[in-house]
Order: structure tokens, then C-alpha cells, then sequence
């Protein structure tokens, strides 16, 4: 039955509204608060191919209780899965770890499995069907190839930052970490069937296709923030707030802070690694805008040189240290955070030490593109890291024996 006009909902005043509260969710937001959403290709067991699955996985997630948890992407060959808000990392480790054993066993008893490298190796995007839903379908039509290429499967982490403009101000200087967030989460070397010689093509498929995404401006304020929503709201770009795809990006509906720079991860501890990073790395932010030392935003052309040596190279860049022009390996830059991230945490009592460990062993390793492309090597044949990926995906949330 249609809507009469009285129910129908006005976007316009929708948005606005949104906009309106967007202050008091900050104002109400917790530090150290989290949530964490993970995308991930749907396979077919024997070929690893991509399947168009995605509206007989959805009702199976919600039979089995993820309810909550699932959600639609873009591709019908993908699914999502989300926690809820988190009070610590302790808690978001529990549910995430919860969910992915939930999910294993879901698409085992519907015949997939399940793959969270960031790119599929070899599928064709010409051949993907999306999902039939308005929101996606209205996509494609205004994005065309830039929507239709996007076969990416990211990973997102949003942190809970309490007061508006200390969460606009946290979130300017978080962007100069962005490339090494980026750089250790580095899990897609593989497209169209071959070696793309990137750390993260992903990134360069979504983030330098898609507008308004890689490196957000700086705002400085709430209120700078909010203008800006609302000037491409009128000026006809996007027609709801979550049509913003920066890195990073102040979340008005959440009261958080979202980091989108992350690829998608085989291994859950890979993933609960790098949200503690990213909980860390906003404490340690907090803390210097807390004590009157958070430094100036770097301009954004600088962030984003970076950002191109992260997926490039990943654990391999050197990056500039910002805003001069020395060059450091990955290894002291994210070091360097990571340590940082840990005295903030502690200080903070985020709990967080075990999943900085962890990121200490990714750093030591290499991201997860350099091990793919090594059996690639090796093997002289993508099945073969594809294979490991989905393994790592399907297994690593089970118990050890």
C-alpha cells in the first residue's frame, strides 16, 4: 500500500534533522567506545569464484540469529556483518569473534564460504550483478563503471569520541595516520586476474574512484563539518549523510569517529588488531587535544602522498613525516604509532595491550599482501593465496584444539 502523503518521509527534513542532533550524539558519546563492520566475498567452495548469493545468505544470517548483525553491500555477491556499540575492545573482541563463528557455520550449511582479503583476485566486475534494492540501484545509475568496478571488501572501525568539536578537531589529525592504518592492513595485491604490483588495490579502486572519499578535509569545528554536509546537499552531490567516503570521517548518526581506510582481513585477530589501533591512536589524540597540544592539520596533498606510498608498498612504504620531507620506513612510522597507541590505551585503561601485540606481529610479518603475493609467486597461480585467504577467513574465530 502506498504511503499517504502525510506518513511519506521528506529527506530533505530527514537530513536536517540528522544534522540537527548531531551535536548532542557527540555530546553524549563515550571515549573508547567501538564497533566494527567486515565485508566479505561470497565463494563458491570448489572454484572460489564469486557467487551471487547474497539473498539466500541474508536470510540464512538472520535464521541463525545475526539478525542485527547483517547487512547488504552494493555487489550480490557480497555480505556484511557488524557489531553493535561496544564499551571496550574486550567486549568488541567477544561479539566479533562471536559473530564470525556464527557466520562460518551460517554459509557452511548453505554450501559458500566466505573470503576478507579486499579484492577478489580474478572475478569480473562486468560480470557481478548488485543487489536490487533503491538505494544501490540509484547508485549504479549516477556512478555508473566508478559504482560497477567497486568488487571491494573493506573493513571499518568507529570509535566513540565524546564532545562535538573535540571529536571534529580528533578527527582532523587522525588523518595523518590514515596511511598507516592503511599500510598494515594492506590485503588486496590481486585484480582481473593479475599482480596489480599494489599493496591495496582496493584503495585505489574505491578511494581515488569514488568522490568524496580517500583524505577528508579538515574542519577544524562541528559546526564547519555540518556546512559542509549541507553544501553538498544543496549543491546536489550526495542526498544522504552517509554519502561521504573519506578514510576517515566524523559519523553524525553515531557520535563516533569511522575509519574506513582499513582492507578487509582473512585472519579476525588481524582485524581486532587493527581496531585496537584504532582505539589507541584516537586516546592518544584525545589526549594531546586534552592537554592543549594537538598539532595543526596537515594539508591534505600531504596526507595524501602518503596515502598513494600505503598502497603501493604497504609495510614496505617509507613515508614522509609530515609536514617536512624526511623519509621513514614503515617500520619505525607505524612502530612508532603502535607505541604511542599503547601509553594512551594504558593511560586511558582501554585494555587494549594484547591486540597491540598482535599489530606488532603484522608489522614484523608484513601486511597480508605480501604473504599472498609470495605464494603467488611461488605457485604461479592465484588459487593458491585465494585458497589460504578463505581458509584464514573460515578458521581463524574457531577455538584452538
Amino acid at each position: 500500500m502506498m504511503q499517504s502523503p502525510a506518513t511519506e518521509i521528506d529527506p530533505t527534513a530527514e537530513f536536517d534533522a540528522q544534522l540537527d542532533a548531531a551535536r548532542d550524539r557527540f555530546e553524549a558519546s563515550v571515549d573508547g567506545t567501538m564497533g566494527i563492520e567486515e565485508e566479505f566475498a561470497i565463494c563458491d567452495p570448489a572454484s572460489l569464484d564469486l557467487m551471487p548469493r547474497f539473498d539466500e545468505l541474508d536470510v540464512a544470517a538472520r535464521a541463525s540469529g545475526l539478525e542485527e548483525a547483517v547487512a547488504g553491500e552494493l555487489l550480490a555477491s557480497e555480505i556484511e556483518f557488524r557489531t553493535g556499540r561496544n564499551e571496550c575492545w574486550g567486549d568488541a573482541v567477544e561479539e566479533l569473534t562471536g559473530i564470525r563463528r556464527k557466520v562460518v557455520a551460517m554459509a557452511r550449511g548453505v554450501d559458500a564460504l566466505l573470503g576478507a582479503s579486499a579484492t577478489h583476485p580474478w572475478a569480473d566486475y562486468r560480470e557481478q550483478p548488485t543487489v536490487q534494492l533503491p538505494y544501490y540501484e540509484a547508485l549504479v545509475e549516477r556512478m555508473q563503471m566508478v559504482a560497477k568496478r567497486n568488487n571491494t571488501f573493506g573493513l571499518h572501525v568507529h570509535v566513540g569520541v565524546q564532545g562535538a568539536d573535540r571529536a571534529i578537531r580528533v578527527h582532523d589529525a587522525l588523518r595523518s595516520y590514515a596511511p598507516m592504518l592503511l599500510a598494515l592492513s594492506a590485503s588486496s595485491p590481486f585484480l582481473d586476474g593479475t599482480d596489480s604490483g599494489l599493496a591495496s588495490t582496493r584503495s585505489v579502486i574505491f578511494s581515488r574512484g569514488f568522490p568524496r572519499a580517500n583524505v577528508a578535509p579538515a574542519f577544524r569545528t562541528l559546526d564547519g563539518y555540518l556546512e559542509h554536509l549541507r553544501w553538498l546537499r544543496d549543491c546536489g552531490a550526495i542526498s544522504t549523510v552517509g554519502q561521504v567516503w573519506w578514510g576517515t570521517r566524523p559519523h553524525v548518526l553515531h557520535g563516533t569517529i569511522e575509519l574506513r581506510m582499513f582492507d578487509g582481513q582473512p585472519d579476525v585477530r588481524d582485524t581486532l588488531a587493527l581496531a585496537a589501533l584504532a582505539s589507541g591512536t584516537i586516546a592518544h589524540l584525545c589526549a594531546l587535544h586534552d592537554a592543549g597540544e594537538l598539532p595543526e592539520p596537515h594539508a591534505t596533498h600531504q596526507i595524501d602522498e602518503n596515502c598513494w606510498r600505503a598502497s603501493r608498498y604497504g609495510t614496505d612504504a617509507h613515508f614522509v613525516d609530515l609536514p617536512g620531507t624526511r623519509e621513514m620506513p614503515a617500520d619505525e612510522s607505524i612502530g612508532g604509532l603502535i607505541e604511542r597507541a599503547r601509553a594512551a590505551g594504558r593511560a586511558a585503561g582501554l585494555g587494549i595491550d594484547a591486540g597491540l601485540d598482535r599489530a606488532e606481529q603484522m608489522l614484523a610479518a608484513g601486511c597480508s599482501a605480501h604473504w599472498q603475493r609470495a605464494m603467488y609467486e611461488e605457485s604461479g597461480d592465484l588459487h593458491t593465496p585465494y585458497r589460504a585467504v578463505v581458509d584464514a577467513t573460515m578458521t581463524s574465530c574457531m577455538p584452538a584444539d
